[in-house]
């Protein structure tokens, strides 16, 4: 079932300004005046004294204000000459201080009765409050993740339902993703500055395009995402990044038709030779797994299909040189080969090249292509947020090996490191792109916020490290992948 939002959950701006101001700039027989915002802009955690209140930052309130009206009467400490989302407020209730922040990012507001395990999904009430936009939805809530999991902080799947009852699927469209039935909340835990990952999705979509976009000119490289200001039972998670799930759908896949497997989605789940290219082993359609590989699409009738990708990694562990060189397009699309290459050897994704990547098929006459998936462990980290300063080695596995080797196809890839070098890869560029999403967090206070919830360091000094590691980075590869 699919909600047009448009027409039936949206609400606009004007409303929600027209709402807001009728009930707000009103002295009440005070000298100052009283600031009641919309219903549900805003929420409490009583406990870590933190509320948290969207507006409009284009109808920011300029007058000065002495209370917020909320469940009930706050007062501030110092008279507030307006309200932005780049300062920070302290309200009193009954003598009690609290934290007050304006964000003009989403406020998640999630209620479940049951414990939130991996397995399976509890049922919640899902609530979206945005500038011009609220809605409530029934939802199925898990946690995800495995070392995400061993974490204060903890990450979360939801999918949209119709009903508690039936769970019907019910896609949702929010801010620019793609409209589907579920969505990923990313604790970002072990990024102290929560931009690794979401930085990286942004790169990538900007350097990679599908060999099929022609064809598909909705298909994506991978996910986006965007921040949120998450509570929970009525306790603040903090920021949180709301990204999507990689399936058919995103990528534009062709669907099954009839018993004709077009489209194909594979997930590099765990290492073993297969993810690595380094073997394939005999295999069973029976099984949802095989050789480190989960199959997203199609398995159905518990019944997968590894017959291509069986042949595919066969043909690099076994081919020769010369069949390899000249085959190899057949079984792969080449420049998204050498894209993904360049791609983690600059970000230098150290666990994703065995795992936490997926390979995918348009139709059955296309080769496969990889999508680059959670990348937390970037930029100078690893996976579990400890800082690696290593800069001058390589990043393969048994598929970029041998393409190393061949003199044409390193020579493809020197040529585009140095395209990309005058473009994306350019260091002007990189560095602008952080230090925008960065000022972002710092200036609307999400850094300040997201640390009173955690009390885990979001300083300066993170960033420094990053962009001194990454002119490293990009200096070594300079000489790497020269052009002879």
């Amino acid at each position: 079932m699919k909600i047009d939002f448009n027409t039936a959950m949206k609400t606009t701006k004007q409303l929600t300004v027209l709402a807001t101001l009728c009930v707000t700039l009103i002295a009440c027989g005070q000298n100052s005046p009283i600031f009641t915002p919309t219903p549900h802009s805003y929420q409490i955690d009583h406990d870590k004294k933190i509320i948290v209140l969207n507006i409009d930052v284009e109808d920011d309130i300029d007058q000065e204000l002495t209370e917020l009206q909320l469940e009930d009467a706050y007062t501030f400490s110092t008279p507030a000459n307006g309200l932005q989302d780049t300062e920070t407020y302290t309200v009193e209730k009954n003598g009690e201080p609290y934290s007050l922040f304006i964000t003009k990012s989403p406020i998640l507001a999630i209620q479940v009765k049951d414990s939130l395990t991996k397995h399976p999904r509890v049922l919640g009430h899902f609530r979206y409050f945005d500038a011009d936009t609220t809605f409530t939805s029934v939802i199925g809530m898990d946690l995800r993740g495995n070392l995400s999991l061993t974490y204060p902080k903890k990450s979360f799947n939801v999918e949209f339902y119709t009903d508690s009852v039936s769970k019907g699927q019910k896609d949702i469209k929010l801010k620019k993703l793609r409209e589907d039935d579920d969505i990923i909340l990313d604790g970002l835990y072990n990024e102290p500055l929560l931009l690794r990952a979401y930085s990286s999705q942004k790169l990538w979509n900007e350097l990679h395009t599908p060999h099929y976009a022609s064809e598909e000119k909705k298909a994506r490289a991978t996910v986006d995402g965007f921040y949120v200001d998450l509570f929970v039972n009525d306790e603040y998670r903090g920021i949180y990044l709301v990204s999507e799930k990689i399936n058919r759908g995103l990528l534009k896949l062709k669907k099954k038709k009839g018993d004709t497997v077009r489209g194909e989605l594979f997930k590099a789940g765990y290492y073993d030779p297969g993810t690595s290219f380094k073997g394939a082993p005999d295999f069973k359609n029976s099984l949802p797994t095989w050789a480190g590989w989960e199959m997203e699409y199609p398995y159905e009738d518990y019944t997968a299909h590894y017959d291509n990708l069986h042949k595919a990694i066969t043909f690099v562990t076994t081919s020769t040189d010369a069949d390899f060189a000249q085959q190899l397009p057949k079984y792969f699309d080449v420049p998204n080969l050498v894209d993904y290459f360049l791609f983690i050897n600059l970000i230098r994704a150290t666990d994703n090249l065995g795992k936490n990547f997926y390979l995918a098929k348009y139709n059955e006459n296309t080769p496969y292509f990889i999508v680059p998936w959670d990348m937390d462990g970037v930029l100078g980290t690893i996976q579990a947020g400890k800082r690696i300063p290593t800069t001058d080695d390589i990043l393969s596995n048994h598929l970029f090996d041998r393409m190393q080797k061949d003199p044409a196809l390193k020579s493809k890839m020197n040529k585009r490191w140095t395209a990309l070098r005058s473009n994306e890869f350019a260091e002007e560029a990189l560095v602008s792109r952080i230090r925008e999403t960065y000022n972002e967090l710092v200036n609307e206070k999400k850094y300040e916020r997201d640390q009173l919830a955690w009390d885990k360091s979001h300083e300066e000094e993170h960033l420094t490290y990053m962009l001194e590691w990454l002119e490293k980075r990009i200096t070594y590869l300079d000489t790497f992948f020269k052009e002879e």
